[in-house]
């Protein structure tokens, strides 16, 4: 089935990205998928154990699919199918690797996210996925 992806981090302009992203789908008659792309952790050597570390990796998951429910349920008002991913790693390389899958049809992403350095038009992330994206990608603003 074709899909769009759609790359969300709670940020409004992920939102609005959301919003066009599934709206569109509905119209095209095709589904979405929800990448929320969580950084990997690094603490510092010897600073903490083991234990501290899947500790912060699972609140991080935690905090993701609860941001992915909230959002897969907005999605869904639109009358589309929805898939929700966590993936794992920088933002931009999550978001693109995602993206070269052969489901994938569009990738729809916010101009900035929440950790977008400020760059003069586009957050870094989108930046980088637009210049090496093989697909469409639509940056909504």
């Amino acid at each position: 089935m074709a899909r769009i992806l759609i790359a969300v981090d709670g940020s409004a302009p992920s939102l609005r990205a959301l919003e066009f992203g599934a709206s569109l789908a509905a119209k095209l008659g095709v589904g979405v998928v929800l990448l929320h792309a969580m950084p990997r952790v690094v603490l510092p050597v010897g600073g903490v154990g083991p234990g501290a570390l899947s500790e912060l990796q699972r609140t991080l998951q935690a905090e993701s699919s609860r941001l992915l429910t909230s959002l897969a349920n907005k999605a869904h008002a639109y009358g589309v199918e929805v898939e929700t991913e966590v993936g794992m790693g920088e933002a931009a390389l999550t978001i693109y690797d995602r993206s070269e899958a052969p489901d994938i049809q569009m990738v729809v992403m916010g101009s900035r996210g929440q950790r977008a350095v400020a760059q003069l038009l586009l957050g870094s992330v989108a930046s980088h996925v637009v210049h090496t994206a093989t697909k469409p990608v639509v940056v909504v603003r």
